[in-house]
């Protein structure tokens, strides 16, 4: 009775073994497929890192990405100030590759200086952004910079270096929705997606103000905002601290922005300011 009893615990390791090996072999086959072509897709516009998501992977999570910032902030409502925003960020999207995919640009309700971007063309600022940035030029120069990280796509890097073959079998083949929706929700609350670090920040510089000046603004904005910001750092650095927590700003970011908007030509039509973003500050406390 023993040895029976023995010999069926032995077989039913072995099986349980045996699925456990078949699982993560199955998981690393789809990671080797997946590979070249995630390659592609990195390549296909601005960036160059190494990422395991492919774009339709990537806008597939934008609806779970919205609804955990709902959850986590409190974000403004008004209509004429979120259609507004929506068609400037647009506006400077339309320069970039991922024009044709849907990008959505929402307000969080917060007096400190912050903005963010999701994976799936997901773009927040902070109300006191709006208030602080004093001339439409100055906020698009943030705007760009946050497309720009959308553009490179290094929030699905931050994903595939900080999860590995993890987002494959939770998020990318995951069929519970649930199990999908918690995951995404906890990289989001984490602050794992904006915490890039300086090449990223250099990238996002280059072409947020590459994009800003197609799109018609002028990137003497972005100057005037660094410096803005550096002052901001030394009178009130509680304002501040959450945006240099993951945009980590220096003087040698500012030189180089510096020098590429000299580089770029003036048409004599960039837009420095407007009335209509005037209103759109004082909607907003600014």
């Amino acid at each position: 009775m023993f040895l029976k009893q023995f010999k069926t615990e032995m077989s039913l390791a072995k099986t349980r073994h045996t699925d456990a090996m078949r699982k993560q072999f199955g998981l690393l086959i789809v990671l080797l497929l997946l590979l070249p072509i995630a390659g592609c897709a990195a390549l296909d516009v601005e960036q160059g890192g190494f990422n395991l998501i492919s774009l339709d992977e990537e806008w597939s999570m934008r609806d779970d990405m919205i609804a955990q910032v709902q959850q986590e902030y409190t974000l403004v409502t008004d209509g004429r100030s979120i259609a507004y925003l929506n068609q400037i960020g647009r506006q400077i999207v339309a320069q970039t590759k991922l024009g044709n995919r849907q990008w959505t640009f929402g307000i969080v309700d917060d007096p400190g200086v912050n903005a963010f971007n999701l994976p799936g063309g997901v773009v927040f600022v902070n109300r006191g952004l709006i208030q602080r940035a004093q001339t439409l030029d100055q906020f698009t120069a943030v705007l760009g910079h946050e497309i720009a990280h959308g553009v490179a796509r290094h929030g699905t890097q931050m994903m595939t270096r900080s999860m590995g073959i993890q987002v494959l079998s939770g998020v990318l083949l995951g069929n519970d929705a649930g199990e999908r929706k918690q995951m995404l929700g906890g990289l989001v609350a984490s602050g794992v997606l904006s915490d890039y670090g300086r090449d990223a920040e250099r990238e996002s510089d280059q072409l947020g103000i590459s994009f800003a000046h197609a799109a018609g603004f002028d990137p003497k904005g972005s100057i005037q905002m660094f410096e803005m910001l550096l002052s901001l750092r030394q009178s009130q650095p509680n304002s501040i601290a959450q945006f240099f927590s993951s945009h980590p700003l220096t003087e040698e970011r500012i030189r180089r922005a510096r020098t590429l908007a000299a580089q770029l030509p003036d048409t004599g039509s960039l837009i420095h300011d407007t009335q209509a973003y005037r209103d759109f500050r004082k909607r907003n406390g600014g």
